[in-house]
């Protein structure tokens, strides 16, 4: 029995976590074999940009009501709704032939994708008490990182192989066996296993409180800023690399995930510092004036500079979720509300997702890549005077 109390709360994590990358497996299946979509459906770049911007335009709209979907259905079902939706949009994507059913199919699997960004933090916060939460947020906030690396390296493989539809074939497997993982063994917490959890239980929720947080919409303009500049980079940096320095489709893929890969380090790392120091500000903080002034460089330098580059800013942008996340039920006073609370954070991610690829890539068209850079910088230090005026206070319930 102690075994089991022990193993079950990891067991669900892993769960939770490989729910998770199906979302950023399915969203990342365009970057990387941009240019083969772009001639098969006939589509110029700031077109191929929307499908990517389309997966997270529907998340601007349903967020903030995910919110009360996850309330009034629970993590449980909502985890499933969320991964059969990524199931449902990846299938259709597999048989899509032109712009409008691709694009539908990213629609549907935007959905998934808003859910499960909501499911995912609430169902750790209720199986992990507050002094234990840290590293195990530090390891989910990896999600889309690792899927974005995997499908970075596994699609211009598959379509060498076997064409690009089979990357589509590939995540509608994957998704179709995480949703029945979803049925089983998932489950949330009894009163036993987590009584911080239902610490709370009888005071009825008051939803005014959450949206009325400050440091809710402060976290969620942080999150929209990072996912400007994450969604920009990860989006077009392989486009760039073929088109500037005749990279190979494989190896211009290969160099972006490297920006990815720092953040698998430093995502745990983080979780690691804040569940011993508690600096969630100063985290967030430090890192996006970093970003602010690094950012440009991976356009401007050639050679092997450029994997350095890319890595050594992942290390640095990797460290923001973890913070992000784990700073959500810092403001939240019912553990039972903090699904509302991410979908706030939610809605600036879905913005800054949504924005990102078509501010880029619009300004690179137009302009070129060096200048499509220096348009981050200033988003950037947005996200630094956010970070400056977040205030912390953890809340009791009242």
């Amino acid at each position: 029995m102690l075994k089991n109390k022990f193993s079950f709360p990891l067991i669900i994590l892993a769960t939770i976590y490989l729910a998770s990358i199906s979302a950023p497996l399915n969203q990342f299946k365009v970057p990387p074999i941009m240019t083969v979509i772009m001639a098969e459906l006939g589509v110029d770049l700031s077109k191929a940009g929307l499908m990517m911007s389309v997966f997270a335009l529907v998340g601007i709209f349903i967020s903030l009501p995910s919110g009360f979907i996850v309330h009034r259905l629970g993590l449980k079902s909502s985890g499933i709704l969320a991964v059969a939706s990524l199931f449902i949009g990846s299938f259709i994507g597999w048989f899509a032939d032109n712009a409008f059913g691709m694009l539908s199919s990213r629609i549907i699997e935007g959905i998934g994708m808003c859910l499960i960004s909501v499911v995912a933090p609430a169902v750790i916060a209720a199986w992990f008490a507050p002094e234990k939460r840290g590293m195990p947020m530090g390891i989910w906030s990896t999600w889309v990182a690792l899927g974005s690396i995997v499908m970075l390296l596994v699609a211009p493989v598959l379509n060498g192989w076997l064409g690009w539809k089979s990357v589509w074939g590939a995540t509608t497997i994957y998704t179709a066996v995480i949703l029945c993982l979803m049925i089983y063994p998932f489950r949330m917490p009894e009163r036993d296993e987590a009584p911080h959890y239902y610490a709370c239980e009888g005071h009825s929720l008051d939803v005014r409180r959450v949206y009325s947080s400050a440091g809710i919409w402060l976290l969620a303009a942080v999150f929209l800023v990072f996912n400007v500049m994450v969604l920009a980079v990860c989006s077009f940096t392989p486009v760039y690399l073929e088109s500037s320095f005749g990279y190979s489709r494989e190896k211009a893929s290969a160099v972006t995930s490297l920006f990815l890969v720092a953040s698998l380090i430093s995502g745990p790392v983080t979780g690691f510092i804040i569940h011993r120091y508690r600096v969630f500000r100063g985290v967030l903080l430090t890192c996006l004036f970093i970003l602010s002034m690094t950012v440009v460089i991976p356009f401007h330098v050639e050679g092997t500079a450029v994997p350095l580059c890319l890595f050594c800013i992942g290390i640095v942008a990797g460290m923001i979720p973890p913070a992000t996340f784990s700073a959500v039920p810092e403001v939240i006073k019912d553990p039972k509300s903090i699904g509302i609370g991410m979908s706030v954070v939610a809605f600036g991610q879905y913005l800054g997702m949504g924005g990102g690829p078509v501010l880029f890539g619009g300004i690179a068209e137009k302009y070129g890549w060096e200048t499509a850079s220096y348009s981050l910088v200033p988003v950037l230090l947005l996200g630094v005077a956010a970070a400056y005026f977040l205030k912390l206070e953890k809340r009791t319930c009242s």
